[in-house]
């Protein structure tokens, strides 16, 4: 039975990966925690867990320290810092999604790990045009976007230089169960429930949105597939959608009739006019060119 280790375990994307990891009764699955984190996402699987590693992946002795102890088959490395508009720790930022990743990949290929799945973000793009592609200049906005970034690229270059089984999977805008009930579609599902008009920013915000059911069909793939060694896949809907569109599909699915209460919550700085993932490469390594991951 292969070893898995995911990092960022007890966040969003970690903790769903976490559990369809355990789910499937295939892997001894381990994580990482630190003193300050909070289980309440996973705290119904954490007898299934094999080991929680107390262990801050920023910190280069600790993480070599854990890699030669564990020794594990895969690393899912979903841990960041910065995606909030609250975390503004411009060091810890730095720290969590740079440092963390170079000691992590660097561990991993010195003891031989065989795969190493990094997270990436669409923030990592900027503002565009078009439809994002793996193969566009990206021009982050913020902090946040260029650690990711360059997260990436370190990852790209280990993998291509050394033909190492890395690659980033370049997540939009996932959303669903364990979220931050802060999050949008929390806070939507939420109110509606309470019978209440949900307080949103603008209608006219754009995002792709993709299900967490959806991108954990990908982590779940992607570890039995031939990608390119450092490859960067983005994983979205291929589709963009205001936020009124998905606060009404969401209300549909409900069956709540109850309109929203607009411009209540500030809207994002630097608001694009397009926010969509090109998924040709997500279909062809999925292999269903004629899929669609909405």
């Amino acid at each position: 039975m292969k070893k898995i280790l995911v990092t960022g375990a007890t966040g969003f994307v970690g903790a769903n990966l976490l559990k369809a990891l355990i789910k499937s009764g295939e892997y001894e699955v381990y994580i990482t925690t630190r003193r300050s984190s909070d289980l309440w996402r996973i705290a119904d699987v954490v007898p299934q867990i094999h080991k929680i590693y107390e262990c801050h992946i920023d910190i280069r002795s600790e993480v070599f320290q854990l890699m030669e102890e564990l020794k594990p088959d895969i690393i899912y490395h979903t841990a960041a810092y910065g995606g909030f508009a609250s975390q503004t720790d411009a060091e810890r930022i730095i720290q969590s999604n740079l440092h963390a990743t170079i000691n992590l990949l660097d561990a991993a290929m010195l003891y031989g790990i065989q795969q190493f799945i990094n997270t990436g973000s669409s923030s990592e793009y900027g503002i565009k045009n078009d439809a994002m592609k793996e193969t566009d200049l990206c021009e982050p906005i913020n902090l946040y976007g260029i650690t990711k970034l360059a997260a990436t690229q370190y990852c790209s270059m280990m993998g291509k230089s050394s033909k190492y089984n890395v690659c980033t999977l370049r997540l939009f805008s996932p959303y669903g169960e364990l979220e931050d009930p802060s999050r949008l579609y929390p806070s939507i599902v939420s109110a509606l429930e309470r019978n209440e008009r949900p307080r949103l920013s603008r209608p006219h915000s754009v995002r792709d949105f993709i299900g967490i059911d959806k991108v954990l069909d990908v982590y779940m793939k992607i570890i039995h597939i031939s990608y390119e060694p450092g490859d960067v896949i983005n994983v979205g809907s291929g589709r963009q959608q205001t936020i009124e569109q998905f606060y009404r599909s969401i209300a549909s699915r409900l069956r709540k009739d109850i309109e929203p209460i607009w411009g209540e919550a500030p809207p994002r700085p630097h608001e694009p006019i397009r926010w969509e993932a090109d998924i040709h490469k997500l279909n062809t390594l999925m292999n269903d060119e004629e899929a669609t991951y909405e």
